[in-house]
């Protein structure tokens, strides 16, 4: 699988977002155009230019198995724009994106603040990214498993939390059940350094990838 970053800390640049804007498809350009707060016009045609770079990316891998981690600033993003890699995308019943005309690439987006993350792989993907604010630890103690919850509690941690979070939010996306539907289903452990994942109390082997990117969390996941 391919993680890839970017910010949009670029197109503040007037003239940049025009081009930006430009190059990414129509419903692009028509859900940014809904958006009434800037930063999210930002991130929604910066999602739009990652994942035609990750798809193009994509396409010249040679082993898919493995996991490519790569920051990309966002002009090398436009300047690499092809749109024969804007393929089609179609949601299933739960709202979930996938390729129309190629079913056997998954992809999935997540952003916050000036971060945009794209994830691609050969198996369900699901990526999340979180940070820059408060943790909410009512939530973990409310809806976490008990082990999550006191884990965070232990140091009062945003840190903590986030993490488990983006764990969460990913799995649910990479499911497309979403997070609310797995919160407490989904238990994560910290193990000897690692984070492991269980259901049901039965370990989980699917492919887990962390970053710390400034006061950010990133969470990866490919079943």
């Amino acid at each position: 699988m391919m993680i890839l970053v970017t910010t949009t800390d670029a197109l503040a640049d007037e003239k940049l977002y025009e081009k930006a804007y430009s190059l990414v498809p129509e419903y692009r350009r028509a859900k940014a155009d809904k958006m009434k707060m800037r930063e999210n016009k930002l991130q929604t045609v910066a999602a739009g230019l990652l994942l035609n770079y990750a798809v193009g990316k994509w396409n010249v891998m040679s082993e898919a198995d493995n996991v490519l981690y790569e920051n990309v600033d966002i002009i090398s993003v436009i300047q690499a724009n092809n749109q024969y890699f804007d393929y089609e995308i179609a949601y299933n019943s739960q709202g979930k994106p996938y390729f129309l005309l190629h079913r056997e690439i998954f992809f999935n987006i997540s952003h916050s603040s000036n971060y945009v993350v794209c994830i691609i792989g050969n198996r369900p993907v699901g990526i999340d990214i979180e940070g820059g604010r408060e943790g909410r630890q009512n939530l973990a103690r409310r809806f976490f498993d008990k082990t999550e919850a006191e884990w965070i509690e232990e140091c009062d941690s945003d840190e903590r939390f986030f993490r488990i979070w983006t764990l969460k939010e990913a799995y649910g996306k990479a499911t497309g059940r979403g997070v609310l539907d797995i919160l407490d289903k989904i238990v994560y452990r910290l193990e000897h350094g690692e984070i492991k994942a269980y259901i049901g109390g039965i370990p989980q082997n699917f492919t887990i990838v962390e970053k710390e990117i400034d006061k950010f969390r990133l969470s990866a996941i490919q079943l």
